[in-house]
Order: C-alpha cells, then sequence, then structure tokens
C-alpha cells in the first residue's frame, strides 16, 4: 500500500496511479504534494484520490480500474502513459471505448512512438499538442518527468487554452490545475448539447461529402477535434494572433484565420453548412455583438445552421461562477434585428454546469432563411 498517499480533500494536488509500479514510483524523488495509488488502493482509496486530483497521471493503463470512474470523475485532467511495444491498431482495441474516446483536448497521451501517435491522433481527433515525448520507460523516471511538467505548467502564464472563460480570473488565490479540471467539467457539459447539433448538420450526407464549418471565437481551436477532418473542413477565427497559432499548432490540418478589427468574417456570402460560437457574443461589447452576428449570418448557407451557446440568465450571478450572464431577451432580439427575421429556431436548451445551482447556459440552433446577402 502506497506510503504516500492520504486524502485531504476536494481538488488539492496531482495524483500519480502507478498501478503495478507503485514500488518503484514510490522510491524516487517526488513533490511531497503529489498522491500516488497502487494496484491495491483501488477498493478503498482509489476513488477518494481521484475526487481530490487536480491532475490524474495514468503510468499503468493496463490495470487501471476504469469501472472506478463514474462521469464526474472523468473531468479530471489525465496524463495516459501508453504501454510500449502495442501498435495503434492493437491500443485502439484494448483501451478505445474504456479511456481513448473519453479523452479530449484537457487530457494528454504520452507515447514516444509516432506511428502510434499518428494513427491514434487521427482515429480519436486529438490535438497535435496533447501528445508528449518522453524516451524513457522506467516508470519511475517518467513520473519525475510528467511532475517537472506539471509543476512548470502551474503558472497562468503557462495556461493551455484560454478558452474564452477568462482563465487567469480563477487563477486567482487559486491553483491553475484545479482550474482547469472545472474547465474541463464545464467543457463536458457544453459537448454534450454541442455534438448532436454537429452530427444534425451533416444529416444523412454520405462520407465522401464534406462539410463546411466554421467556428467564431476558436481560441486555441479545441472544438476542432469535434470533427472528422476526412468529412469536414473545418475553420476557424479569433481576434488573438496567439490563440491562432496555438490552433494552428493544436491541429495543423485545419485552417485558423485571425479576425481584423473591424470584425468581418473573411470568406464568401452562403458558404458554411455551419457557423457557430460558444461564449462569444457574451465577450463582446453590442457593436461588436451585431457585427459577429451579421457575419454569421451572412456566411451561412440557406438552410445552413448557426448556432450559440452563450450565458442566457437575466439574475445576478455568484462571484464564483465561471462565466458571466448575457440577458436571453436581449440575445434573442439581437438575432431577429440583425438577420431581418430570417432564420427558425430549431432547438433550444439550457445548461447548468457543475458547481453552479442554476441554468446558467443555454443553446439556441437557428435554420437560416432567404438567400445570400452582400455586405
Amino acid at each position: 500500500m502506497s506510503p504516500l498517499f492520504t486524502h485531504t480533500g476536494v481538488g488539492n494536488r496531482p495524483v500519480i496511479y502507478a498501478g503495478r509500479f507503485v514500488d518503484l514510483v514510490a522510491r524516487v524523488n517526488l513533490p511531497g504534494h503529489y498522491g500516488i495509488c497502487g494496484e491495491e488502493d483501488v477498493p478503498s482509496r482509489f476513488s477518494a484520490a481521484v475526487d481530490e486530483a487536480t491532475t490524474l497521471i495514468v503510468l499503468d493503463p493496463r490495470s487501471f480500474p476504469f469501472n472506478a470512474m463514474t462521469e464526474d470523475r472523468w473531468d479530471v485532467p489525465l496524463i495516459v502513459v501508453l504501454p510500449r511495444g502495442f501498435d495503434a491498431a492493437s491500443l485502439t482495441a484494448k483501451f478505445s471505448t474504456t479511456l481513448f474516446e473519453r479523452l479530449g483536448f484537457f487530457d494528454r497521451i504520452v507515447t514516444p512512438d509516432s506511428d502510434v501517435w499518428k494513427g491514434l491522433r487521427q482515429r480519436y481527433c486529438w490535438a497535435e499538442n496533447q501528445r508528449i515525448e518522453l524516451t524513457t520507460d522506467d516508470p519511475g523516471e517518467v513520473a519525475v518527468n510528467l511532475c517537472a511538467l506539471l509543476e512548470a505548467e502551474s503558472t497562468p502564464e503557462a495556461a493551455l487554452c484560454d478558452d474564452g472563460y477568462e482563465v487567469s480570473r480563477y487563477q486567482e488565490g487559486g491553483d491553475f490545475r484545479r482550474d482547469l479540471r472545472c474547465i474541463k467539467a464545464v467543457h463536458r457539459v457544453q459537448a454534450e448539447a454541442l455534438k448532436p447539433r454537429f452530427v444534425v448538420t451533416r444529416g444523412e450526407r454520405t462520407d465522401d461529402v464534406t462539410i463546411r464549418v466554421l467556428e467564431v471565437g476558436t481560441g486555441a481551436g479545441h472544438w476542432a477535434g469535434s470533427f472528422d477532418s476526412a468529412k469536414t473542413r473545418f475553420f476557424g477565427v479569433d481576434r488573438s494572433e496567439g490563440m491562432i497559432e496555438a490552433a494552428r499548432s493544436n491541429f495543423p490540418n485545419q485552417r485558423f484565420d485571425q479576425l481584423g478589427p473591424d470584425l468581418l468574417l473573411p470568406y464568401d456570402n452562403g458558404y458554411f453548412d455551419l457557423v457557430f460560437g460558444v461564449a462569444v457574443m457574451q465577450r463582446n461589447p453590442p457593436r461588436a455583438r451585431r457585427t459577429l452576428l451579421s457575419e454569421m449570418w451572412r456566411v451561412a448557407r440557406p438552410a445552413g445552421r448557426l448556432l450559440f451557446l452563450e450565458n442566457l440568465v437575466t439574475v445576478s450571478q455568484r462571484e464564483e461562477s465561471m462565466i458571466p450572464p448575457m440577458s436571453a431577451l436581449e440575445f434573442v432580439d439581437l438575432i431577429l434585428e440583425e438577420t431581418s427575421g430570417q432564420v427558425v429556431l430549431e432547438h433550444v436548451e439550457a445548461l447548468r454546469y457543475p458547481q453552479d445551482d442554476l441554468f446558467r447556459g443555454g443553446v439556441l440552433s437557428l435554420l437560416r432563411l432567404g438567400v445570400a446577402r452582400t455586405r
């Protein structure tokens, strides 16, 4: 039983699941606030360890207790060390449904094998920067290297992604890794609402038909991983040069463009099957909202979709809530005004984020009517 594991409360420190390698990991010099779990800790201590973890390092996925991972426990950011000596097909057969299909933009994968990484990245639409390359296969050395990486990333300047939620705001007086767990939890709720809308956009088109998708306010591009690049031409725009550079690095096969100060989208009228934004309108002043909404309507094709995920609550908000509010009535009036009423409401859904008491988020899916207009 690991002598380094004690329970200290929710969201306090990184945890290493060492599995069969627990004795090797316990011998190396790790930061004192890291927890370690082995196979024999699973019945009594593993759940508590995951519940308190800011990051979960999985050194031994072959012995990992997947059945103990309830839905909210998957919100912890994961670093998964892939076992060596297996190709992408073998790893897929072993871990596809239990692990790989649950890994997203806020998780990392450790493998030195470029062929394995390429095969898995293409299959699961992972971002290029999710990969960590380590040359050693000694479990103790791997643990030391990953702990050093986490310590280096524990500052606001090392944030993985702005994600539109002013991450630095939540780092004040707090811990970036804990905040990242909260961001991943919010993303899970958003994905559960958005991905069915993405599927509906594709409809019954055959696999050889490519659809065009635009995300406005793309940040580091993590929603690009929701689309199969073989069937989708994904475009992302953002005003931040740094975010666009990060997005291009994360998804080099997709297109990302920087918006100019006029906020006019650099695309032809009626070009996209889907135009969407996540927390875009609420982060911009009224004049910018009008321009962005008008432009999004312009570049969507007739019968194409406009999709918005915003905070649509008019009541006051707790200080610690992650997303600032925006009036639902104001937003609906703005949509009708800037589209001249040439939209049909297809789907609406309220979202409640983890740690929130109210349903603060809202999804609106609209079908675009009319013919393409000029600027």
